[in-house]
């Protein structure tokens, strides 16, 4: 339709520069009154075909409701990532390893609605996040939320990613699950005051039928103390599930029972401590204009894998972390970060490619500004295990852009 209006237009211009040069200077020059007669029966077979194109458009496009508006934001990291013979890159390989796409639609006042898509490793996976939020239900500050959501299990789960993430890499024990069911959170007061999440799911991410008579329940109690510290205690359980059935909440990559179980259960708890992380404890990266000179953390944690049939697993968790800056557009960052099982108990802890008593990671690296929200970073890390049947090397070089949109 566009090429046809601008041919009309063009024809129009064209007749009227003609014209009146052919009437002043040669009223009877047949040859271009033969030019202009050609000219004007183009024009109208023109606006013959530009009417018929008009008929056939296609119907004006409109929203499903009147005023609707969809929020879309997201983030990724693209790197070159290089491990040793056993991790995850044994030759080096760029990878889009945290990619995400999120939908956020108010249809009414106190009602939020958000959906995450997973576009990790740049290929379309499946939804993070597919939840309602209803405000205000069951006090001023509260929020009853409906649908899949992450599970609010300890403080390194908000920010497991290379672009929130003070590091390419998380800590070995990385507690961190989905699931669909409900849950109410939010303060007890104003935004000073301590924060709260109640929940249940029906399992892991993806199940929309509870697998047995089990409820994976958690609860985290998060408080704001004076000089920029926060603390916070977290509980999940998952009940009892059946030998092939996962917990909502991993712990070092671990979800799945103890080997040779009939049925089992997962609980576990954590407690963090942050300073200079704000009200709710966490702080991203990016965007990186108030990120603060210095931030310190500290987590501790137990889990307990309750077997029937064969042994219980159990251990404990923990790391430090600190991010510092060195310029205006320059911060170091380093973690260190540990999990241990109980007895001889083994597991393929981290990702580890054989069952393995503990795992020990060292982390190091760089944060340069280039602008508001994108940073580039690089990260040297030392992964180091024992009591499994081999010490695999899967010490990994990770450097990439990191940016939100």
């Amino acid at each position: 339709m566009r090429k046809h209006i601008i041919k009309v237009i063009f024809c129009t211009v064209l007749i009227a520069v003609l014209t009146p040069g052919a009437v002043q200077a040669e009223s009877n020059n047949t040859d271009l009154q033969a030019q202009i007669t050609e000219l004007r029966e183009k024009l109208t077979t023109l606006e013959k075909g530009l009417a018929e194109s008009q008929k056939a458009a296609a119907p004006t496009v409109t929203a499903g409701t009147k005023g609707s508006k969809v929020k879309i934001d997201g983030r990724i990291f693209v790197g070159i990532f290089d491990t040793g013979q056993d991790g995850a890159y044994p030759h080096a390989s760029a990878d889009a390893s945290d990619a995400k796409l999120r939908f956020t639609f108010n249809p009414a006042k106190n009602i939020t609605i958000v959906n995450r898509l997973n576009t990790t490793g740049a290929k379309s996976v499946d939804f993070d996040y597919f939840y309602a939020d209803f405000a205000q239900v069951g006090g001023p500050s509260n929020t009853l939320r409906l649908g899949q959501r992450k599970i609010d299990v300890g403080q390194e789960t908000w920010a497991d990613n290379p672009i929130d993430n003070m590091l390419i890499t998380n800590s070995v024990s990385h507690v961190s699950g989905y699931g669909t069911g409900l849950a109410t959170l939010g303060r007890f007061k104003g935004p000073d005051s301590p924060m709260y999440e109640v929940g249940f799911v029906n399992g892991p991410k993806g199940v929309m039928v509870r697998p047995s008579a089990g409820l994976p329940f958690n609860w985290k109690l998060g408080v704001p103390l004076p000089n920029n510290l926060f603390a916070s205690a977290s509980y999940f359980s998952t009940g009892t599930l059946g030998a092939a059935d996962s917990s909502a909440i991993t712990v070092a990559e671990v979800s799945t029972a103890p080997t040779g179980a009939t049925s089992w259960s997962r609980n576990l708890w954590e407690l963090d401590v942050r300073y200079n992380y704000g009200q709710s404890g966490i702080r991203s990266m990016i965007p990186t204009g108030t990120l603060p000179p210095l931030m310190l953390g500290a987590t501790y944690g137990r889990f307990l894998d309750d077997a029937t049939g064969v042994s219980s697993r159990s251990g404990n968790f923990w790391f430090t972390e600190a991010l510092v800056r060195l310029n205006p557009k320059l911060y170091a960052a380093t973690r260190y970060s540990v999990t241990d099982l109980s007895g001889s108990s083994t597991a393929k802890l981290g990702k580890s490619p054989v069952a393995v008593n503990s795992y020990k990671r060292t982390s190091i690296g760089l944060d340069y500004v280039l602008t508001e929200l994108t940073q580039v970073k690089i990260e040297y890390t030392i992964n180091d295990t024992s009591g499994g049947a081999s010490d695999p090397n899967l010490n990994q070089f990770g450097v990439g852009v990191a940016t939100k949109f």
